[in-house]
Formats: C-alpha cells, sequence, structure tokens
C-alpha cells in the first residue's frame, strides 16, 4: 500500500469499545475533560478519538461522544484531506500537518508537545483555512497508552496578526519610499523636480491603495474590490516594485537580474495591485536565496493582451511543502513566517487582477509565474 504519511490502521472494534470503556471509568481523566475550555479529546496509540469534553461535542453539535468515537482529529474537523481513500493522516498533506505531527511526536518521544497547526476544512463556502493551538500530553490508564489532545482556535488571532504584520511592513517600505524621494525633490534642481514629483505621486497612490486593499482583506468594508486600471510603462512598474523591497534584509548579499528593454512597453492595468503583487513575488524569492545568488525577474509580452512575469531562484520546495505553497497562514519559516506571502500573490492576482498564478519546482529551484490579461 502506498502510504504517504502514517499507517491508517484502526484500532478493531473491540478493542475500541474496551478502551471507551476505560477512559469513561477513568475520574482523572473525566475531571480534566470537565475542567478545560478548549476543545479536548482523548486518543489512542492508532489517533482515534475515545472522549470528548462537552466544548468539543457543543462545537460540532454532537449530544454525546458517540459521534467521535473511533475518529481521528482531521475527520472531526472535516479536513478536506481526511476522506481521501487511504483516510486522515496517510495523504501528501498529511506530511505537513501539524496536528498529526504533534500526535505522532508525542506518542515517539512520551512528552507533551505544542505547535500551531493549520487545517483545511470543508465549508458550505467552499474550504476554508482554521488556525489551531495543539497541545498533546501522554497519559497511561492501566497499561493503555492513550494521548490528551487539546486544541485552542487561533483563526481570527492569527487572521489580525498575519494582516498586521503585512500591513505595517508594507506601510514601513511605502512611507520610507516616500520620505526619501521628498528629500530629493528639496535638494533638487528644477528641471529634476517634475519628475521626482510625479514619483511621490505614484507612491502615494501606492500607499493609498495600500489602504484600501488591507481594509478590503481585514473586511472592515463591505465594499467589493473595483478595479482601477490606468496605463503606465512597464518598465516603472519593475522600478516601484524593486524599489519597495530595498530595504528588506532579505536582500542584503544576493542580486536581482532584472529584464532588458521594457523601457517603452506601456500597459494598461491596475498597476497599484501588481507592484504589490511583483513585491510579494521577489521578496518570496530572495528570503529563499543563499547569499550571493541571484533572484531573475523576467517578463514575456506574447501579444497586447497578455503578459506573463516569472520569479525565479536557485533553491527548490522539497516535496512535503509544495501541496501547501498558497495556503493561508502556511509559512516555510517556523518563528517568524507571517503565512501570507505566496497566500497573498494567489489572493492579490487571481481575485485582484483576474490573473492566474502558478509555480514550478526541481533541483534546478523554483518559478513563480503570473499571467495577466490586460484587457
Amino acid at each position: 500500500m502506498n502510504l504517504f504519511f502514517a499507517t491508517p490502521e484502526k484500532a478493531s472494534s473491540q478493542e475500541l469499545n474496551q478502551q471507551t470503556i476505560l477512559v469513561r471509568s477513568d475520574s482523572t481523566l473525566r475531571t480534566l475533560l470537565e475542567c478545560s475550555n478548549d476543545l479536548l479529546l482523548v486518543l489512542n496509540d492508532k489517533r482515534q478519538a475515545l472522549i470528548a469534553n462537552q466544548e468539543t461535542l457543543d462545537q460540532f453539535g454532537l449530544s454525546d461522544d458517540t459521534g467521535i468515537i473511533s475518529r481521528r482529529i482531521g475527520e472531526i474537523l472535516g479536513c478536506v484531506n481526511s476522506s481521501s481513500m487511504l483516510g486522515c493522516g496517510a495523504s501528501p498533506w498529511c506530511r505537513s500537518c501539524q496536528i498529526n505531527l504533534t500526535i505522532l511526536e508525542c506518542l515517539r518521544n512520551d512528552a507533551t508537545i505544542s505547535d500551531n497547526a493549520t487545517v483545511c476544512v470543508n465549508h458550505p463556502k467552499g474550504p476554508q483555512s482554521r488556525c489551531f493551538q495543539v497541545r498533546c500530553t501522554p497519559y497511561s490508564s492501566e497499561n493503555q497508552r492513550l494521548v490528551l489532545t487539546s486544541l485552542k482556535e487561533t483563526t481570527r488571532w492569527r487572521n489580525l496578526e498575519t494582516l498586521e504584520r503585512y500591513f505595517i511592513s508594507d506601510f514601513s517600505r511605502a512611507v520610507t519610499a516616500i520620505d526619501c524621494q521628498t528629500r530629493m525633490a528639496r535638494n533638487s534642481r528644477h528641471e529634476e523636480l517634475a519628475s521626482i514629483l510625479r514619483d511621490i505621486e505614484r507612491r502615494a497612490l501606492l500607499l493609498e491603495s495600500d489602504i484600501r486593499l488591507h481594509r478590503f482583506l481585514l473586511g472592515h468594508t463591505n465594499d467589493r474590490h473595483i478595479r482601477r486600471p490606468s496605463e503606465i510603462l512597464l518598465n516603472e512598474v519593475i522600478e516601484l516594485a524593486v524599489d519597495g523591497i530595498s530595504e528588506s534584509p532579505f536582500i542584503i548579499g544576493k542580486n536581482l537580474e532584472r529584464p532588458e528593454n521594457t523601457s517603452d512597453t506601456r500597459i494598461y492595468i491596475d498597476w497599484e495591485v501588481l507592484v504589490r503583487v511583483l513585491q510579494n513575488m521577489l521578496l518570496n524569492a530572495f528570503e529563499h536565496t543563499d547569499p550571493g545568488r541571484s533572484v531573475h525577474l523576467e517578463v514575456s509580452c506574447k501579444d497586447k493582451n497578455m503578459i506573463s512575469f516569472s520569479v525565479s531562484n536557485h533553491r527548490p520546495i522539497i516535496e512535503q511543502m509544495r501541496l501547501r505553497v498558497f495556503q493561508r497562514h502556511f509559512s516555510s519559516r517556523r518563528d517568524s513566517g507571517r503565512g501570507l506571502g505566496t497566500y497573498a500573490i494567489k489572493l492579490l492576482s487571481e481575485g485582484f487582477l483576474g490573473g492566474q498564478v502558478s509555480f514550478e519546482t526541481s533541483d534546478a529551484g523554483t518559478t513563480f509565474r503570473l499571467n495577466l490579461h490586460l484587457r
């Protein structure tokens, strides 16, 4: 059998019945279940639920815990990957599922393990990401190995935290650029002033666009996003994108190879959003590029109606991460990643510009590609 992560083997009906009777008669376990305000489940060593607290039952509209017995966490939460042929824990996605990884590490090391996890769950409006703090503690009762699994939902907090980081970072870059241009204007000759003021105006429009986008993403407005296309030189878009990330620590000691012969090309598009997408694509590439190496930005205009941008670097994306590249809150940086960069690339490109985003990765490196219709 082709297993991608954890064995799908489950306990027999007889074993489950014995284990369920055991946990229900354990007074210590019952006290722990009654004391927790988070979702709390007791699992066996096959990662199957045996009993849950009232908060968990209420969360999933269950009258008693018979509805969760024998099911795994992904199946209870409604994870989009738990209904695969091999079940929860055995799909390609499960190799990077922090809930499953935490449970297995707890069982393997017989120690309390905590982590943050993101699960893509089924919803009437379509798949949605839910975030949890997961904590697993080993427990033994009459020689049965059990795992107390606590899930505290942090979705709303993570949404606000990641968007706040994104918001502050983008604003800092924009304000720094405007301040720099303003100081240049003070010391410039009269013939240079018009060009500098035009650039300041463009950067102010980008700042206004950032506010509009962030208000939209945070849900602070009921308005739908309205595209605001205008004509602009392609070279100016690239300059604004590159200048906007010039202060990032991720680019120190690294090189950018840019396209040539774009100065006379004019495009008609919502360029404020396009600049933000290109900045995210470049930052994502630089973040995963070693010092002394290069990031490659290429532009292809197949015809007047289609343009393609690609950003490449030398590092491949490891296999277990590839399926989650565009998932909200997912980040390859465990400590400081905001998990919004590649998600924002896809959201802004497809939802705001009507384009298509894809990526290719191999041992030779990774390329993110954006295809846009100009009319």
